[in-house]
């Protein structure tokens, strides 16, 4: 393989949809609510301050509006074209990062070609318990470089 592989977020269609209907309800309602601050009694400068504060919650908004239906129609090609294999743990790191903690990874990916190795960042029973030499269930798609480990 030439190209980097890259790990897809696995999401299901129904899934997209349902954080595409809360992002636009949110959105909408941020709107709203950047419209009604411009006629509040407040200062000037409070007012420009609360409108900024919206306009960034407004954009993260798009944002997941729009990785929401990538990571869906990346899974659905994945799904199609991929094929599953027993990915090696090589590495297995623990973070702890203030209350959370989460494992990363480091996995051989066997292909026909000679296969890739990858990092997975997860905080799952399944792959926290890994020991480097164990087995992971991974799907992937030599053609389009792409792959995703099953939980």
């Amino acid at each position: 393989m030439t190209a980097n592989p890259a790990e897809v977020v696995l999401t299901s269609r129904k899934s997209a949809k349902v954080q595409r209907a809360l992002a636009g309800v949110s959105i909408v309602a941020a709107l709203a609510g950047g419209v009604a601050l411009v006629f509040s009694d407040q200062p000037w400068w409070a007012i420009v301050l609360w409108e900024l504060g919206i306009l960034f919650t407004v954009l993260f908004l798009l944002a997941i509006w729009s990785s929401a239906a990538s990571d869906a129609q990346e899974t659905a090609a994945l799904v199609a074209a991929g094929t599953k294999v027993l990915g090696e743990v090589v590495d297995n790191t623990r973070y702890d990062e203030t209350d959370t903690v989460y494992h990363l990874l480091t996995v051989w990916i066997p292909l026909r070609d000679g296969g890739f190795q990858a990092r997975h960042r997860c905080g799952q029973a399944e792959c926290t318990s890994l020991e480097p030499g164990g087995r992971l269930t991974v799907l992937v798609d030599p053609a389009a470089h792409t792959w995703a480990v099953l939980h």
